[in-house]
């Protein structure tokens, strides 16, 4: 999947900005902190890559963030393991909960895709 440029498409590319502009910041805060920066090459939170551009993949972001469901790396070797992106989302979700108190888990509309 990390190479196939026929999954990109204008609506993937303009949800994958969202999702980077949302997390990118944590991800440089948990780096300041110590955390580095171990989202893969291809991460689905990383602007440019093709998961990032890929509306299927980014509708299943955007439901795993929401939902607060794990969203697993795809890279073969790490498949399996905790998004670094997602984490850096959860970190996010959790510091403004500090500040403006929980936020209700929303269950979104529709279904994981099936895996490739």
């Amino acid at each position: 999947m990390t190479n196939n440029t026929s999954r990109v498409s204008p609506e993937g590319r303009a949800l994958g900005q969202q999702i980077v502009s949302i997390t990118e910041p944590w991800v440089k805060h948990l780096a300041a902190t110590g955390e580095p920066d171990e989202r893969c090459k291809s991460c689905a939170f990383r602007a440019g890559t093709v998961p990032n551009g890929c509306l299927q993949t980014q509708m299943d972001v955007f439901k795993a963030v929401v939902e607060r469901v794990p969203f697993l790396c795809h890279q073969h070797d790490r498949k399996g393991d905790v998004c670094h992106g997602w984490f850096a989302s959860q970190v996010g979700i959790r510091a403004n909960e500090t500040v403006k108190g929980p936020m209700p888990v929303t269950k979104a509309p529709w279904e994981f895709s099936p895996a490739d």
